[in-house]
Order: structure tokens, then sequence, then C-alpha cells
């Protein structure tokens, strides 16, 4: 196994560095993405990069596409949260290791890879639910795209107030607003032909 470690010296990923040798991977190091292409365009072939999420990702995507290189992204970082972790994969990364990394992720990664797997796989339930997150969270925002502030905040309230069963200060705490904002949306929708939860019912009709 043949992997390039993008980051800075001395950074988090050295953790990383010293499991990938005790798994059997050759990793060699490179401390940015022009140094990471320089080594990559002169002939150092690797199987996979694993990435320091400070190092900007999507720009090393682009630069290796340029080149017509080929080789999955392995991003890693600090933060184990969604946020993080939907940066990472919206950038190009094929998975988000939250550090200190866990030798079994680690491990699972590495056999992936040399299995051409074309999905890795997650040994860690945390890590799971994080990457499940973030991928969830991806495909939600893109299908708002091209919908208006006014029609997403609408059906939000909309549905929150279901969840809710009508209750309009449960809902009302739940999206962070007052119970007269909250109000004053309901009796807006209801004008315009909106069907609106009644107050403590999980139905619907035509008035708030």
């Amino acid at each position: 196994m043949r992997l390039l470690i993008v980051a800075p010296l001395n950074g988090p990923l050295t953790t990383a560095t010293k499991i990938v040798i005790e798994q059997g991977a050759s990793p060699i190091h490179a401390d940015c993405i022009d140094t990471a292409m320089a080594m990559l365009s002169s002939g150092s072939a690797a199987d996979l990069l694993m990435v320091d999420i400070e190092i900007d990702i999507c720009d090393l995507v682009l630069r290796l596409e340029a080149d017509r290189i080929r080789v999955p992204i392995v991003a890693c970082g600090t933060r184990d949260d969604a946020d993080a972790a939907i940066t990472a994969i919206d950038a190009g990364a094929k998975e988000y290791i939250p550090l200190p990394p866990d030798p079994e992720i680690i491990a699972a990664i590495l056999a992936a890879v040399a299995g051409d797997a074309h999905q890795f796989v997650d040994c860690n339930e945390a890590m799971a639910k994080v990457a499940h997150t973030a991928l969830t969270v991806q495909a939600v925002t893109r299908a708002l795209v091209g919908r208006t502030v006014a029609d997403v905040e609408r059906d939000l309230i909309l549905e929150t107030l279901k969840h809710c069963l009508g209750n309009r200060t449960h809902a009302a705490n739940v999206l962070g607003i007052s119970i007269r904002t909250l109000r004053n949306k309901l009796t807006e929708y209801a004008a315009d032909g909106v069907r609106v939860p009644p107050p403590n019912s999980g139905e619907v009709r035509g008035a708030a």
C-alpha cells in the first residue's frame, strides 16, 4: 500500500503515520499541495491520499483532475462533527476521519483500498454516525437549491408545527422564534390558502 500523507510537518496526522506503518503501508509525506503534486507528477505513485482538513482539498482535487491523476482522498481533522465531514466530502474526499485516528478505522480503510472497494468501511459507531449525518445533510442541502427562502421557511414552520401537534408555544421554541412571529406567519399562510395545523392536533385545517 503506497500512501501519501499531505499535512503540515509535526501536525496531528503524525499519529496516523505511525499507525499506517504498523498496518504495513509505506507512507510518504508532503507538507503542502505543491509538494504533493510534484511528487505525484514525478512518478511517486500513491494508492491513497490522507489529507489534513486544513489543506484546500477542493484545490487538490481540481489539480489532480487537471493532471489526470486518479487517487482516492481521505480527509482527516481534529473536529469530530458533521460540519467538518460535510466540508471534506463536498470538497471531493471519499471519507472523513476524526483525529486522533482510531487504528481500526485506519486498518479498514487500507483494507478497502487494497481490495479495490468502492466504499470505505466504518468500524466506529461514532464515525459512522458522523458520516451518515454528513451525507444526509448534504443531500437535504442540495434538495433546497432552486427553492426560495420563503418557501423553505414556510415548509419548515409547518412541518415543525405538525411535529409539535399544533402546539404553537412548543413549535416557536423549537424554531427559535417568538410565539408572536409564529402566529403572524401562520396568519399569512392561512390567508394565502395554505393548510395550517390547528392547535394541539396532528391534523390540518384551513385556519390558524
